[in-house]
C-alpha cells in the first residue's frame, strides 16, 4: 500500500523551500462581519465600502464543483439552517494565495460552524487536525491524518494530486460524521499578521507561560518570543538573547502565539484556545476602529488570503437574515484518544465520541437523529487495516456516553 504518511512529505517541501514567512496557524472568521460594519456608516462612505467589499468577495469565490450552488442558495433564501467548514491553511505565494489561487498543502486548523436562525444560536466545533483517516477516492494511501485531505485533489481519473482539495476535506468530514456540509471558507494564515498590523496591534493576556522561536519552532533561535501566564506584555529578541518587553502583539507576535503547539500541555486544544483569543482580540479591535479594517487596503488583504464558495449575495442573505444567530455562541471541541503509528502522533475517536459529534452538528442543524459515520470517513478493509499494524475496533463501542468538550466562555 502506498501509505506514506502525507503531512511528513508535505512538511519537507515546506522546510527545504526558502521562506519569506513562517507557517502561521489560525483561523479568521471575520470576513461576515465587514459588511455590517459598512452599513452603519451611511452615505457616500456606505457606497464606497459596499464597492470596495463587492469587489473583494468576488474575488475570493472558488467552487468547490460540488454543483450544490442553487440548492444551497435556496436553502438561505429560505431562512434555514447551514454549515460552513472554516479552514486555515499554511499556503500561499508570499504571504497570500497568489493570482493563481495555489492552495497545496496541508489544513492546520478545521471547524464547522452551524448558524441556526429559528433557535438564534451558532454552534462552532473544532476538530482535531490529527484524526486518522481514510481519504474517500484515495483508500491506497490509508492512515493519513485529516488535515491531508485538503491535499488530495479528485480528478477525472481518481489519481491523487497535491492540490485544492477543499471538495475532498468536505466529503471526509461528512462521511466520517454523517452530517452536511453546505459552504466552506479557508484563510491562508499568514494574512492574519497583515489584518493585526493594520488594527496597529491588539492586547492579548496568554492562558500560560511559554516561549517559542517563529525560525525553530522551539523553545530557542532567533526570533524568539517569551509570554507570560496572565499577562498582555510580552519579550521579544531578535537574536535569540538580548529581550525586550512590548505591551501589545504586532502580527508577527500574534502569529508565534497562536502557533505553539508541542509546549502546550493541551496540544491541538491549546492552541485552538490561544487562536480564539487572538480572534477575539481582532474583532474587539475592529468593531472599536471600524476606518482601520473598511479601507482598500483591508479588502485587498481579504481577497488574497481568503478563499470561499459563499457568493456576494449568499452573504447579503446571511447579513439581512441571519443576525439573530449571534445572540447565543456555543463552542465544542472533539476529543479523541492518541495513538502512534511509524513515529506519527494521530488521534482515533471511538464510536461514542463520533456519535456524540454527529448528535450535537444535526441537533444544531435542526436534523432529526442518525447514526455515526466511519471511524476512518471511508471503508476499509479490516485486512488493510491489519497490515499497516493497527486494530480493527480499538477503542469499541460501549453502553457510556461521550460528550463533546464545551469550551470555556461561550
Amino acid at each position: 500500500m502506498e501509505n506514506e504518511h502525507l503531512e511528513s512529505r508535505v512538511e519537507r517541501q515546506r522546510k527545504s523551500a526558502k521562506k519569506k514567512h513562517p507557517r502561521k496557524k489560525l483561523i479568521i472568521t471575520i470576513i461576515l462581519s465587514i459588511l455590517g460594519l459598512g452599513i452603519v456608516l451611511g452615505g457616500a462612505y456606505a457606497a464606497y465600502v459596499y464597492n470596495m467589499a463587492h469587489k473583494a468577495v468576488n474575488q475570493t469565490y472558488s467552487s468547490t464543483g460540488s454543483g450544490n450552488e442553487r440548492a444551497n442558495a435556496a436553502l438561505l433564501n429560505s431562512k434555514k439552517p447551514f454549515a460552513v467548514l472554516l479552514l486555515g491553511t499554511d499556503t500561499g505565494t508570499n504571504g497570500n494565495f497568489g493570482s493563481n489561487r495555489d492552495r497545496s498543502g496541508l489544513t492546520d486548523s478545521i471547524m464547522l460552524v452551524i448558524v441556526n436562525p429559528e433557535k438564534k444560536a451558532t454552534t462552532i466545533v473544532s476538530i482535531p487536525r490529527d484524526i486518522m483517516t481514510s481519504i474517500p477516492g484515495f483508500e491506497s494511501s490509508f492512515p493519513q491524518k485529516l488535515n491531508a485531505a485538503y491535499a488530495f485533489k479528485e480528478t477525472a481519473d481518481s489519481n491523487a494530486s497535491l492540490g485544492d482539495g477543499v471538495g475532498t476535506t468536505m466529503k471526509t468530514i461528512e462521511k466520517m460524521f454523517n452530517v452536511p456540509i453546505n459552504y466552506y471558507a479557508m484563510v491562508n494564515m499568514s494574512g492574519l499578521g497583515q489584518v493585526v498590523d493594520q488594527l496597529d496591534g491588539i492586547k492579548v493576556a496568554s492562558p500560560l507561560t511559554f516561549t517559542f522561536s517563529q525560525d525553530t519552532a522551539e523553545q530557542y533561535g532567533n526570533n524568539l518570543y517569551h509570554f507570560t501566564k496572565g499577562s498582555t506584555t510580552f519579550k521579544y529578541a531578535e537574536d535569540g538573547s538580548n529581550f525586550s518587553t512590548y505591551t501589545s502583539m504586532n502580527g508577527t507576535a500574534a502569529l508565534a502565539f497562536s502557533r505553539m503547539r508541542y509546549e502546550d500541555p493541551l496540544g491541538d486544544y491549546g492552541r485552538t484556545l490561544r487562536q480564539r483569543l487572538i480572534l477575539q482580540a481582532i474583532i474587539d479591535k475592529a468593531k472599536s476602529n471600524p476606518t482601520k479594517v473598511l479601507n482598500a487596503k483591508f479588502f485587498n488583504t481579504a481577497a488574497k488570503n481568503i478563499a470561499t464558495d459563499l457568493t456576494w449575495n449568499d452573504l447579503l442573505t446571511i447579513g439581512s437574515s441571519y443576525l439573530s444567530a449571534s445572540d447565543k455562541i456555543t463552542s465544542y471541541t472533539v476529543q479523541g484518544e492518541s495513538q502512534m503509528y511509524n513515529g506519527v502522533s494521530y488521534q482515533r475517536l471511538t464510536t461514542n465520541q463520533r456519535q456524540a459529534m454527529t448528535n450535537t452538528v444535526r441537533s444544531a442543524l435542526g436534523l432529526k437523529s442518525a447514526e455515526t459515520g466511519h471511524e476512518f470517513s471511508s471503508t476499509v478493509s479490516s485486512s488493510d487495516i491489519y497490515s499497516v499494524g493497527l486494530a480493527d475496533d480499538l477503542y469499541p463501542s460501549s453502553n457510556t456516553k461521550a460528550n463533546l468538550k464545551l469550551n470555556n466562555g461561550n
